[in-house]
Protein backbone atom coordinates (compact mmCIF):
# COMPACT_ATOMS: atom_id res chain seq x y z
CA UNK A 1 0.00 0.00 0.00
CA UNK A 2 1.11 3.49 -1.15
CA UNK A 3 0.85 6.67 1.10
CA UNK A 4 -1.70 7.92 -0.92
CA UNK A 5 -3.58 4.58 -0.62
CA UNK A 6 -2.65 4.82 2.75
CA UNK A 7 -3.83 8.08 3.92
CA UNK A 8 -7.11 7.35 1.96
CA UNK A 9 -7.69 4.42 3.89
CA UNK A 10 -6.86 6.54 6.97
CA UNK A 11 -9.09 9.17 6.21
CA UNK A 12 -12.30 6.63 5.29
CA UNK A 13 -11.99 5.19 8.23
CA UNK A 14 -11.70 8.34 10.65
CA UNK A 15 -14.72 9.77 8.68
CA UNK A 16 -16.30 6.65 9.73
CA UNK A 17 -15.44 6.45 13.61
CA UNK A 18 -16.62 10.31 13.25
CA UNK A 19 -19.99 9.17 12.30
CA UNK A 20 -20.80 7.34 15.51
CA UNK A 21 -20.70 3.79 14.51
CA UNK A 22 -19.40 1.61 16.99
CA UNK A 23 -18.29 -1.37 15.16
CA UNK A 24 -16.62 -1.64 11.74
CA UNK A 25 -18.95 -4.54 9.97
CA UNK A 26 -21.22 -1.60 8.27
CA UNK A 27 -23.92 -1.92 5.97
CA UNK A 28 -26.70 -4.93 6.10
CA UNK A 29 -25.58 -7.12 9.09
CA UNK A 30 -26.23 -5.50 12.35
CA UNK A 31 -25.69 -6.55 15.96
CA UNK A 32 -22.43 -8.31 15.44
CA UNK A 33 -21.37 -7.48 18.98
CA UNK A 34 -24.67 -9.55 20.68
CA UNK A 35 -25.25 -13.04 19.81
CA UNK A 36 -22.04 -15.73 19.46
CA UNK A 37 -19.68 -12.63 19.53
CA UNK A 38 -20.62 -11.25 22.76
CA UNK A 39 -21.00 -14.30 24.16
CA UNK A 40 -17.19 -14.72 22.98
CA UNK A 41 -16.16 -11.54 24.43
CA UNK A 42 -18.04 -12.01 27.93
CA UNK A 43 -16.45 -15.45 28.50
CA UNK A 44 -12.86 -14.07 27.45
CA UNK A 45 -13.54 -11.21 29.96
CA UNK A 46 -14.61 -13.27 32.39
CA UNK A 47 -10.80 -14.17 33.79
CA UNK A 48 -9.76 -10.86 34.40
CA UNK A 49 -9.29 -9.52 37.60
CA UNK A 50 -9.18 -6.20 39.29
CA UNK A 51 -6.33 -3.98 38.41
CA UNK A 52 -4.87 -6.27 34.86
CA UNK A 53 -4.38 -4.65 31.93
CA UNK A 54 -5.81 -4.84 28.80
CA UNK A 55 -4.92 -3.31 25.43
CA UNK A 56 -7.70 -3.18 22.75
CA UNK A 57 -6.20 -3.28 18.78
CA UNK A 58 -7.84 -1.20 15.87
CA UNK A 59 -10.25 -0.10 18.57
CA UNK A 60 -12.69 2.05 16.41
CA UNK A 61 -15.13 3.42 18.55
CA UNK A 62 -14.44 1.51 21.29
CA UNK A 63 -17.03 -1.50 21.51
CA UNK A 64 -14.81 -3.93 23.28
CA UNK A 65 -14.10 -1.26 25.60
CA UNK A 66 -17.43 -0.29 26.28
CA UNK A 67 -18.72 -3.93 27.09
CA UNK A 68 -15.60 -4.63 29.00
CA UNK A 69 -16.26 -1.62 31.07
CA UNK A 70 -19.84 -2.82 31.34
CA UNK A 71 -19.36 -5.88 32.18
CA UNK A 72 -16.68 -4.50 35.31
CA UNK A 73 -19.46 -1.63 36.13
CA UNK A 74 -19.74 -2.28 39.35
CA UNK A 75 -16.29 -3.35 40.24
CA UNK A 76 -12.84 -2.57 40.12
CA UNK A 77 -12.04 -3.56 37.06
CA UNK A 78 -9.06 -3.70 34.61
CA UNK A 79 -7.41 -1.05 32.72
CA UNK A 80 -7.77 -0.89 28.60
CA UNK A 81 -5.90 1.14 26.49
CA UNK A 82 -7.25 1.50 23.13
CA UNK A 83 -5.54 2.33 19.67
CA UNK A 84 -6.55 2.77 16.47
CA UNK A 85 -4.39 3.85 13.33
CA UNK A 86 -7.60 5.93 12.62
CA UNK A 87 -8.96 8.95 14.50
CA UNK A 88 -11.52 8.30 17.18
CA UNK A 89 -13.61 10.08 19.60
CA UNK A 90 -16.40 8.03 20.48
CA UNK A 91 -19.76 8.81 21.81
CA UNK A 92 -20.12 7.22 24.42
CA UNK A 93 -17.22 8.10 26.34
CA UNK A 94 -16.46 10.30 28.87
CA UNK A 95 -14.55 11.71 31.36
CA UNK A 96 -16.10 8.99 34.10
CA UNK A 97 -15.09 6.16 32.05
CA UNK A 98 -11.30 7.79 31.93
CA UNK A 99 -10.03 5.96 34.94
CA UNK A 100 -9.96 2.84 33.33
CA UNK A 101 -10.32 3.36 29.71
CA UNK A 102 -7.94 5.33 27.58
CA UNK A 103 -7.64 6.27 23.71
CA UNK A 104 -4.66 6.42 21.43
CA UNK A 105 -5.11 7.37 17.82
CA UNK A 106 -2.95 7.43 15.13
CA UNK A 107 -1.22 4.21 16.88
CA UNK A 108 -0.43 1.85 14.37
CA UNK A 109 -0.80 -2.31 15.52
CA UNK A 110 2.86 -3.09 14.10
CA UNK A 111 4.81 -0.07 16.43
CA UNK A 112 3.07 -0.38 19.45
CA UNK A 113 3.77 2.41 22.31
CA UNK A 114 4.19 0.22 25.31
CA UNK A 115 6.50 -1.26 27.23
CA UNK A 116 7.68 -5.09 26.99
CA UNK A 117 4.60 -7.58 29.34
CA UNK A 118 2.66 -4.17 30.01
CA UNK A 119 -0.47 -6.24 29.40
CA UNK A 120 -2.39 -8.98 30.54
CA UNK A 121 -4.84 -9.78 27.66
CA UNK A 122 -4.23 -8.02 24.25
CA UNK A 123 -8.02 -8.40 22.42
CA UNK A 124 -8.99 -7.04 18.95
CA UNK A 125 -12.38 -7.54 17.39
CA UNK A 126 -12.56 -7.28 12.87
CA UNK A 127 -9.13 -5.17 13.43
CA UNK A 128 -5.70 -7.33 13.72
CA UNK A 129 -6.56 -9.11 9.94
CA UNK A 130 -5.91 -5.01 8.69
CA UNK A 131 -2.21 -5.13 9.47
CA UNK A 132 1.06 -6.28 8.40
CA UNK A 133 -0.05 -9.51 10.70
CA UNK A 134 3.70 -10.81 10.87
CA UNK A 135 4.67 -7.13 12.26
CA UNK A 136 1.47 -6.84 14.10
CA UNK A 137 1.35 -10.36 16.07
CA UNK A 138 5.17 -9.77 17.21
CA UNK A 139 3.90 -6.53 18.62
CA UNK A 140 1.36 -8.04 20.41
CA UNK A 141 3.37 -10.67 21.72
CA UNK A 142 5.67 -8.45 23.27
CA UNK A 143 3.18 -6.38 24.80
CA UNK A 144 1.94 -8.92 26.28
CA UNK A 145 4.98 -10.59 27.19
CA UNK A 146 5.16 -14.75 28.19
CA UNK A 147 2.65 -14.61 30.77
CA UNK A 148 -0.27 -12.52 28.88
CA UNK A 149 -3.58 -13.91 26.49
CA UNK A 150 -4.38 -12.92 23.27
CA UNK A 151 -7.98 -13.39 22.10
CA UNK A 152 -8.75 -11.87 18.53
CA UNK A 153 -12.40 -12.21 16.44
CA UNK A 154 -11.03 -11.78 12.61
CA UNK A 155 -12.96 -12.01 9.46
CA UNK A 156 -13.33 -15.44 7.93
CA UNK A 157 -13.16 -16.17 3.69
CA UNK A 158 -16.47 -17.57 4.13
CA UNK A 159 -18.44 -16.00 7.04
CA UNK A 160 -22.07 -14.52 6.01
CA UNK A 161 -20.33 -11.09 6.81
CA UNK A 162 -18.10 -11.18 3.97
CA UNK A 163 -21.17 -12.40 1.66
CA UNK A 164 -23.26 -9.82 2.54
CA UNK A 165 -19.86 -7.49 1.68
CA UNK A 166 -19.56 -8.89 -1.35
CA UNK A 167 -23.26 -8.23 -1.83
CA UNK A 168 -22.91 -4.49 -0.78
CA UNK A 169 -20.45 -3.73 -3.05
CA UNK A 170 -21.81 -4.47 -6.03
CA UNK A 171 -24.77 -2.78 -4.59
CA UNK A 172 -22.21 0.11 -4.33
CA UNK A 173 -21.12 -0.13 -8.24
CA UNK A 174 -24.89 -0.28 -9.23
CA UNK A 175 -25.55 3.14 -7.68
CA UNK A 176 -22.25 4.71 -9.21
CA UNK A 177 -22.16 3.34 -12.44
CA UNK A 178 -22.64 5.38 -15.43
CA UNK A 179 -26.27 5.08 -15.63
CA UNK A 180 -26.68 4.96 -12.03
CA UNK A 181 -28.97 6.78 -9.84
CA UNK A 182 -26.32 9.19 -8.38
CA UNK A 183 -25.30 10.06 -12.16
CA UNK A 184 -28.72 10.49 -12.83
CA UNK A 185 -29.37 12.09 -10.09
CA UNK A 186 -26.48 14.81 -10.90
CA UNK A 187 -27.70 15.34 -14.01
CA UNK A 188 -31.55 15.87 -13.38
CA UNK A 189 -30.52 17.91 -10.79
CA UNK A 190 -29.73 21.74 -12.51
CA UNK A 191 -33.17 21.10 -14.65
CA UNK A 192 -35.06 20.66 -11.09
CA UNK A 193 -33.87 23.42 -9.86
CA UNK A 194 -34.71 25.49 -13.48
CA UNK A 195 -38.31 24.13 -13.22
CA UNK A 196 -38.04 25.03 -9.67
CA UNK A 197 -36.94 28.85 -10.87
CA UNK A 198 -39.86 28.95 -13.56
CA UNK A 199 -38.22 28.52 -16.36
CA UNK A 200 -40.39 26.30 -18.94
CA UNK A 201 -38.71 23.49 -19.93
CA UNK A 202 -41.37 22.13 -22.38
CA UNK A 203 -40.04 20.48 -25.29
CA UNK A 204 -36.55 20.32 -24.16
CA UNK A 205 -34.90 17.62 -25.33
CA UNK A 206 -32.06 17.70 -23.30
CA UNK A 207 -34.44 17.82 -19.90
CA UNK A 208 -36.48 15.24 -20.76
CA UNK A 209 -33.78 12.21 -21.50
CA UNK A 210 -31.79 13.32 -17.95
CA UNK A 211 -35.44 12.89 -16.48
CA UNK A 212 -36.06 9.38 -18.45
CA UNK A 213 -32.68 8.56 -17.08
CA UNK A 214 -33.31 8.85 -13.68
CA UNK A 215 -36.58 7.49 -13.49
CA UNK A 216 -34.85 4.42 -15.87
CA UNK A 217 -31.90 4.23 -13.11
CA UNK A 218 -34.95 4.39 -10.29
CA UNK A 219 -36.73 1.16 -12.32
CA UNK A 220 -33.43 -0.74 -12.46
CA UNK A 221 -33.15 0.14 -8.57
CA UNK A 222 -36.36 -1.00 -7.94
CA UNK A 223 -36.05 -4.69 -9.62
CA UNK A 224 -32.14 -4.67 -7.46
CA UNK A 225 -33.99 -4.30 -4.03
CA UNK A 226 -36.86 -7.02 -5.42
CA UNK A 227 -33.75 -9.64 -6.01
CA UNK A 228 -30.91 -8.72 -3.27
CA UNK A 229 -30.68 -10.63 -0.37
CA UNK A 230 -29.29 -7.45 1.65
CA UNK A 231 -31.27 -4.85 -0.25
CA UNK A 232 -31.18 -2.36 3.55
CA UNK A 233 -28.41 0.44 1.29
CA UNK A 234 -29.62 -0.09 -2.10
CA UNK A 235 -33.07 1.20 0.03
CA UNK A 236 -32.09 4.01 1.94
CA UNK A 237 -30.04 5.34 -1.23
CA UNK A 238 -33.41 5.48 -2.70
CA UNK A 239 -35.07 7.66 -0.39
CA UNK A 240 -31.99 9.94 0.79
CA UNK A 241 -32.14 10.73 -3.42
CA UNK A 242 -35.82 10.99 -3.54
CA UNK A 243 -35.61 13.45 -0.37
CA UNK A 244 -32.84 15.35 -2.12
CA UNK A 245 -34.63 16.07 -5.06
CA UNK A 246 -37.60 16.84 -3.64
CA UNK A 247 -35.83 19.53 -1.86
CA UNK A 248 -34.42 20.90 -4.98
CA UNK A 249 -34.81 24.85 -5.08
CA UNK A 250 -33.71 27.36 -7.87
CA UNK A 251 -30.45 27.26 -6.93
CA UNK A 252 -29.68 23.66 -8.16
CA UNK A 253 -25.98 24.25 -5.97
CA UNK A 254 -26.65 23.27 -2.32
CA UNK A 255 -28.57 20.43 -3.86
CA UNK A 256 -25.13 19.19 -6.03
CA UNK A 257 -23.16 19.77 -3.01
CA UNK A 258 -25.25 17.30 -1.08
CA UNK A 259 -25.21 14.72 -3.98
CA UNK A 260 -21.54 14.71 -4.02
CA UNK A 261 -21.05 14.84 -0.09
CA UNK A 262 -23.50 11.79 -0.09
CA UNK A 263 -21.08 10.34 -3.24
CA UNK A 264 -17.75 10.82 -1.58
CA UNK A 265 -19.71 8.49 1.48
CA UNK A 266 -20.36 5.54 -0.84
CA UNK A 267 -16.94 5.68 -2.23
CA UNK A 268 -15.64 5.44 1.45
CA UNK A 269 -18.21 2.86 2.45
CA UNK A 270 -17.01 1.06 -0.80
CA UNK A 271 -13.34 1.35 0.47
CA UNK A 272 -13.67 0.23 3.72
CA UNK A 273 -16.33 -3.31 2.55
CA UNK A 274 -13.67 -3.91 -0.28
CA UNK A 275 -10.88 -4.00 2.72
CA UNK A 276 -12.58 -6.02 4.89
CA UNK A 277 -13.38 -8.49 1.95
CA UNK A 278 -9.68 -8.37 0.96
CA UNK A 279 -8.34 -8.67 4.83
CA UNK A 280 -10.74 -11.66 5.26
CA UNK A 281 -8.60 -14.60 6.69
CA UNK A 282 -9.10 -18.20 5.23
CA UNK A 283 -7.43 -21.28 6.42
CA UNK A 284 -4.58 -21.19 4.60
CA UNK A 285 -3.74 -18.00 6.52
CA UNK A 286 -5.85 -18.85 9.93
CA UNK A 287 -2.76 -21.52 9.82
CA UNK A 288 0.42 -18.98 9.47
CA UNK A 289 -0.77 -17.54 12.11
CA UNK A 290 -1.07 -20.32 14.41
CA UNK A 291 2.73 -21.78 13.47
CA UNK A 292 4.01 -18.10 14.33
CA UNK A 293 1.82 -18.36 17.62
CA UNK A 294 3.46 -21.71 18.36
CA UNK A 295 6.91 -20.53 17.22
CA UNK A 296 7.01 -18.09 19.55
CA UNK A 297 5.71 -19.51 22.54
CA UNK A 298 5.92 -23.07 22.92
CA UNK A 299 3.97 -24.43 25.14
CA UNK A 300 1.43 -22.00 25.25
CA UNK A 301 -2.06 -23.35 24.63
CA UNK A 302 -2.77 -21.89 21.16
CA UNK A 303 -6.52 -22.18 18.62
CA UNK A 304 -8.41 -20.62 16.58
CA UNK A 305 -12.12 -21.52 15.56
CA UNK A 306 -15.06 -20.38 13.72
CA UNK A 307 -17.44 -18.36 15.63
CA UNK A 308 -20.65 -19.53 14.49
CA UNK A 309 -24.72 -18.33 15.07
CA UNK A 310 -27.90 -19.28 13.50
CA UNK A 311 -27.16 -17.14 9.87
CA UNK A 312 -23.79 -18.72 10.03
CA UNK A 313 -20.46 -18.60 10.40
CA UNK A 314 -19.60 -14.68 11.96
CA UNK A 315 -15.64 -14.87 12.05
CA UNK A 316 -12.54 -17.08 13.50
CA UNK A 317 -11.72 -16.76 17.30
CA UNK A 318 -8.31 -16.94 17.90
CA UNK A 319 -6.61 -16.94 21.80
CA UNK A 320 -3.29 -18.06 23.20
CA UNK A 321 -2.85 -18.77 26.59
CA UNK A 322 0.24 -19.37 28.62
CA UNK A 323 1.37 -22.46 29.19
CA UNK A 324 0.81 -22.15 33.16
CA UNK A 325 -2.90 -20.68 32.80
Amino acid sequence: MNSTQANERRAAWSAYWAAGGLHSCIGSFPGNYAGAIGAHWQAVFAGLRPGQRVLDLATGNGALPLLLYSQFAEADGPQVDAVDLAEVAPAWYSSSHSSRVRFHSGVAMEQLPFADASFDLVVSQFGFEYAQRDAALREALRVAGPSGRLAFVMHHAGSVLVQVGRAEVANQALLMAPAGLLPAAAAVIPWFAQARAGVSLAGNAQALACREAYNAAMSELATHIQASRVPDLLVEARDRIHGLLAGVGADAAPSLRLLASYREQWQAAGLRTSEMIGHALDDRQVQELLTGLREARPGARVGCEPLSQGEGVLGWALHLDPASA
